[in-house]
């Protein structure tokens, strides 16, 4: 897990230096619904990467708070589209400020009969509700439900998300003065 920790804080990194007009980079944090953790507590965080006006691509890890306090951690890789319009424009000017985005990825965890790190579970999503911008420097995401699909369990499952906040560390308005 720690290998994989510092692969993705490696390809974060390494994704800023090839930042074009769109290449937006934000911390995320927030509540993730428990997929393996339904009774308990679960917390996302990550890094947000620009990809294009309406597009960009999300490296993050979930962990447990409770009942066992980091119990499970998983890392996912996802990709989000801005259905409501565009979520930057690459200049000083910012986006839409209220959008929603439709989000699919994978999931990396130890759920399987191998017990090693592989990518586990399959996911769809939609958050309905996106206030902010890259330029305003961050964005609230409210209400994101989706459905999971575990291939070594074969099994479907729900999940819901309450808020999750972008905190953008470049394209924000002070790169634009």
């Amino acid at each position: 897990m720690k290998k994989a920790a510092v692969l993705v804080l490696v390809l974060a990194a390494a994704f800023t230096l090839y930042a074009g007009p769109y290449n937006d980079l934000s911390f995320t944090f927030g509540h993730q619904a428990g997929i393996k953790n339904p009774d308990g507590l679960n917390m996302m965080y990550g890094f947000n990467l620009g990809l294009n006006e309406r597009m960009e691509m999300g490296l993050w890890g979930e962990s447990t708070l409770t009942p066992s306090f980091f119990g499970y951690n998983a890392l996912g890789l996802s990709l989000s589209f801005a259905v409501l319009g565009q979520r930057s424009t690459g200049t000083s000017v910012p986006g839409n400020a209220i959008n929603m985005f439709v989000n699919a990825g994978v999931i990396f965890s130890m759920d399987n009969p191998h017990d090693l790190f592989l990518p586990t579970t399959g996911y769809i999503s939609i958050t309905p509700l996106s206030f902010g911008s890259s330029v305003i420097g961050r964005r609230e995401r409210f209400m994101e439900m989706g459905v999971t699909y575990n291939w070594f369990e074969n099994e479907f499952s729900f999940f819901f998300s309450f808020l999750k906040l972008d905190y953008f560390i470049t394209g924000t308005w002070r790169d634009y003065t």
